[in-house]
């Protein structure tokens, strides 16, 4: 798993912990996917992304948002999973 972050200026949630959290799921941190977090609903981070990221393996965290949905810090590495899972199974995410 790649994870790319933002600058940090002013982040709404725990960046490194997320990605701890994330690193610490074998089946994830072994995945081919991309994980831009950002600690605010500003998304920095993804403006770091690359036109060849697999759209499929890519999963923007701004803030208390998945993929621009709202979701509680807590539940983001789930929300997270159930993306790639469904990317992962060819199901619609």
């Amino acid at each position: 798993m790649k994870i790319v972050f933002c600058g940090g200026c002013n982040p709404t949630i725990d960046r490194t912990a997320l990605a701890a959290e994330l690193r610490a799921q074998p089946d994830l941190a072994a995945s081919e996917a991309t994980v831009y977090i950002s600690g605010c609903a500003r998304s920095c981070a993804s403006e770091h992304a690359s036109a060849r990221d697999d759209p499929e393996r890519v999963v923007v965290v701004a803030g208390e948002t998945v993929d621009g949905l709202p979701v509680p810090a807590a539940a983001l590495v789930a929300e997270i999973r159930r993306k790639l899972q469904g990317a992962a199974d060819g199901l619609d995410t």
